[in-house]
């Protein structure tokens, strides 16, 4: 009776564990979008903005170009021609910020239905926990990129893939299947890292279906999905291709080394306290907790699991193969990975630990105490977002005060694309870089922003009575600033300023 009595205790505090982390996420989620309301963005998020106030035929003639597919730049699009409809006014960046809150509030919603249908309400609170608080994560449900939406689409396809496993959906299983293409598709034409686990999730239901032995209904279903899916995203293929050819021969990334192994670890767990040394010690711990508890989860989960294990599998299947071919790429054809082309897989990676301590909670309550200290590195990394993004739109209004005494006709130069870019979104002024030439997309979508050659230009528009500016990024500005000054042309600095992440320095040239 008393062990009885123990259960139901045990049952509530896990049910009330659960509630309190997604209330703690609904709450986040508010804060995410007051964040929303800042103007500043960095380079891809201009391009991103640029996309999405261009016409929609230029919008896929220009993403055809880029080395993204275009879904998300249609979303985007599609919110401001909406708010446009109903007669709003609201700013493009804000409302394209907002529009990376929505995967996160979609997530919450699969958390607290899906996912406590299938695991419990602990298992929900400390997956939406984890998604919307662990390293990393947080930044995305403000920057006006494709990672939240890829993150949303990767992760409800495999819930609803699992859906598909359990045995008492058989009637529905065809419902399922085509939100399991629907999702999987919709990663496809967002990212192509997110295609990649998406062709991973289908990998995983295929030896599902071999290792269960499944009927012919079951086959012909997953026939129909690929088939579907394949015959869908064939029209994309020919611009896929010529972004193929255009990264082998030139592009940004660098070459990865061994040790970008670690730096994937560091880039999940490594958490966001004042010392970085403690961070680092922290990474690791989190590491072993991590590793300790999904090994106990597998091992003691063979025959009392069910099918459970497969999120787990495929949580951390799907992650890791994203790395390794991210990897193997890089090595065979040219340098295509970053850290961050791991998030379309990272939803179902921290949904496989979720599941697991959610489990192992429930045997052995004691481990509360590795939830908890999920629950502070969490809350910190959070906290650290927040400040950052508060400081941010500090620094955006100082700037704005900065530029307030440039006027419209004056000339502006960089001496660095990005600032350039960024720069010439905020002002009506012509912008050139020097002795260089922005990128064709961007001088496309952008026709303000223009190269220049050297000081010619300059002492041409200085002689027409033209008041120039340059705005200079870095150590090279000094350098231009002593030859400018041999050649005759003097710089009075006037300010110093960041807009997002862009440090400049403000100065007007005279002779």
């Amino acid at each position: 009776m008393v062990s009885k009595v123990n259960c139901l205790k045990s049952k509530r505090t896990n049910f009330i564990s659960g509630m309190v982390l997604s209330g703690i996420c609904v709450f986040l989620t508010a804060v995410s979008v007051y964040l929303c309301f800042s103007q500043d963005i960095w380079y891809d998020e201009l391009f991103t903005v640029g996309l999405a106030e261009s016409s929609w035929r230029d919008l896929l003639a220009i993403a055809a170009r880029d080395v993204h597919p275009p879904l998300y730049y249609l979303i985007v699009k599609a919110v401001l021609e909406m708010v446009k409809t109903l007669g709003g006014t609201a700013d493009p960046v804000i409302a394209a910020k907002c529009v990376s809150v929505l995967p996160f509030v979609l997530l919450l919603v699969y958390g607290v239905t899906r996912v406590r249908k299938y695991f419990g309400m602990l298992t929900a609170g400390i997956f939406v926990f984890l998604v919307f608080t662990m390293p990393q994560m947080s930044q995305y449900t403000v920057e006006i990129r494709m990672y939240s939406f890829c993150l949303f689409f990767i992760t409800a396809g495999v819930l609803h893939a699992y859906e598909i496993t359990r045995a008492e959906a058989e009637k529905s299983q065809y419902r399922e299947w085509i939100w399991v293409t629907l999702y999987l598709l919709a990663a496809a034409y967002t990212h192509y890292f997110a295609f990649f686990a998406a062709v991973l999730v289908y990998l995983a239901l295929f030896l599902w279906l071999i290792y269960e032995k499944c009927t012919k209904k079951h086959w012909t279903a997953f026939g129909i999905s690929v088939g579907a899916a394949v015959a869908a995203y064939l029209p994309w293929l020919a611009a896929v291709l010529r972004q193929v050819g255009a990264v082998k021969e030139n592009y940004w990334i660098l070459p990865l080394t061994w040790r970008s192994i670690g730096g994937c670890v560091k880039f999940l767990f490594k958490p966001s306290f004042s010392n970085d040394r403690f961070n680092s010690v922290l990474a690791v711990l989190l590491f072993i907790l991590f590793a300790a508890v999904i090994s106990w989860a597998i091992w003691t989960g063979r025959k009392q699991a069910g099918n459970q294990l497969l999120l787990v599998y495929a949580g951390l299947g799907i992650l890791a193969g994203v790395v390794i071919f991210g990897f193997v790429a890089s090595f065979l054809l040219r340098p295509i990975f970053i850290y961050r082309y791991m998030l379309p897989a990272m939803g179902v990676f921290w949904l496989a630990f979720a599941i697991a301590l959610g489990r192992l909670i429930g045997e052995k309550p004691f481990c509360y105490v590795i939830l908890v200290l999920f629950l502070i590195v969490g809350l910190r990394d959070y906290r650290a977002f927040y400040g950052e993004e508060m400081w941010k739109q500090v620094q955006m209004q100082a700037a704005g005060e900065v530029l307030k005494q440039i006027k419209p006709a004056d000339i502006l130069i960089f001496n660095f694309n990005h600032t350039q870019g960024v720069t010439s979104y905020y002002l009506p002024n012509e912008t050139f870089l020097y002795e260089d030439m922005p990128e064709e997309l961007i001088r496309e979508m952008f026709p303000r922003v223009q190269g220049m050659g050297g000081e010619e230009d300059i002492r041409k528009w200085l002689a027409a009575g033209k008041t120039v500016w340059f705005l200079g990024s870095g150590n090279a500005r000094e350098e231009l600033r002593v030859k400018w000054a041999d050649a005759g042309i003097q710089s009075a600095e006037e300010a110093s300023c960041l807009i997002e992440r862009y440090w400049f320095n403000l100065y007007q040239l005279y002779q």
